[in-house]
């Protein structure tokens, strides 16, 4: 067999390395220059060393059958880097795509968070599909051993850019898309393969998918993340009140932008499961002051100590101790008492120029001369109106 091979030419090799039946060994490269040769792993080396071949065949022009050649062999490459039965779990580290994940992915600096704290860098994240290139497995014995190429010059397993993954048309994508399925399902523990489900998911603008599977496979803790990931703190936020955990859903909501009467909403729900502090705070935030200030009247030194601290972590900042002397919030409590006293004043003045206006708006001459001309006014009753719009302006 080896004797017919040194008669094959260039191309007939490259064209059974294409094929997957050429080179039959590979070479573990060794300190006395021994060359010694080892099996091909068929299902999980021999497609690294076909796409070798086949990116050859490319450069040369392309048609659609190699395209679509190629397309299928990255979805075998792809089998090998995650962890699914038909490769006994080997890649439960996915190695392979570690330096992605941690280029797409920060840990986000909410220490109050209890839930998966990844978060996207969309810039990262894009630059990484675009550079990244993807190397064969660590858990693959055979990542460092080399092969012979259609010149019979000797190769180490070529890295895939990453980029090729994502641009998989129609129905290879669908492909991908099912091997994801099969890796979150049967890796419940495992949370790099819903963080790889859901790059793809992203890239395609198919992150509601991401949203049915995590809810199909019940796992109510992906369910979550998505809405943190995406940054839906709605919804994330009627999550956790439908779990009781309100200091999460306060911290929340803090960082969330609301209008006026969702604010209200809030602080009435608050209300209702006796946080008082979290419900002051809240109603302080939809500018209803007189509230407030009736809420905070009945709120201890303790309890706007809690609700400073509250503040304070929303804000990533160090929370005061509060086991010791409570007294120096004393202050501050009287001073935030005095500032929403002024609000409840202002809102007092306002609101009285308001109904001032409105009166002297009532009297103004259209419409009066309005009244008149639908008959609700008689001409003495008229006359005198137009005579005191009159004495008034001067």
């Amino acid at each position: 067999m080896i004797q017919l091979q040194l008669f094959q030419t260039h191309k007939e090799r490259l064209r059974l390395g294409i094929q997957g039946t050429y080179p039959e060994h590979l070479i573990e490269p060794t300190k006395e220059k021994i060359e010694l040769r080892h099996t091909i792993n068929e299902p999980l080396t021999r497609p690294w060393v076909k796409h070798y071949f086949i990116m050859q065949l490319l450069r040369n022009g392309t048609t659609q059958d190699d395209l679509i050649t190629r397309d299928n062999n990255l979805i075998e490459i792809f089998k090998t880097t995650i962890p699914l039965a038909e490769n006994s779990f080997i890649e439960s580290t996915m190695s392979s795509w570690r330096m992605f994940l941690e280029s797409a992915f920060r840990e986000a600096d909410t220490p109050w968070y209890s839930g998966i704290r990844k978060i996207l860098v969309t810039d990262r994240f894009y630059s990484a599909i675009e550079q990244l290139e993807l190397e064969m497995p660590d858990s693959n014995p055979q990542h460092l051993q080399l092969f012979y190429d259609h010149t019979r010059a000797e190769r180490r397993i070529p890295r895939v850019p990453i980029k090729l993954f994502f641009a998989l048309p129609g129905n290879e994508k669908e492909k991908l898309i099912e091997l994801l399925r099969q890796a979150v399902n049967n890796n419940p523990h495992n949370i790099d393969t819903a963080l790889l489900a859901y790059c793809f998911f992203k890239a395609w603008d198919r992150t509601s998918d991401f949203l049915n599977l995590a809810r199909t496979e019940n796992r109510n803790e992906l369910e979550e993340w998505y809405f943190w990931v995406e940054n839906d703190m709605h919804s994330l936020g009627a999550l956790k009140r439908n779990a009781g955990d309100h200091a999460t859903s306060f911290f929340i909501y803090d960082r969330t932008l609301f209008t006026v009467a969702e604010y209200k909403e809030l602080a009435n729900w608050y209300l209702k499961e006796s946080e008082f502090k979290s419900a002051y705070h809240f109603y302080y935030k939809a500018k209803e002051f007189e509230v407030a200030l009736e809420l905070l009247q009945n709120i201890s030194v303790k309890e706007f100590a809690e609700l400073s601290n509250f503040r304070r972590i929303s804000k990533g900042e160090k929370p005061f101790d509060l086991s010791g002397d409570l007294s120096r919030f004393s202050p501050l409590y009287q001073e935030e008492m005095e500032t929403l006293r002024g609000f409840v004043r202002i809102r007092a003045a306002e609101t009285f120029k308001q109904v001032t206006v409105k009166a002297r708006q009532h009297f103004d001459r259209e419409t009066i001369e309005t009244k008149y001309a639908f008959g609700e006014l008689s001409d003495d009753e008229y006359n005198r109106l137009i005579r005191q719009l009159q004495e008034r302006k001067q």
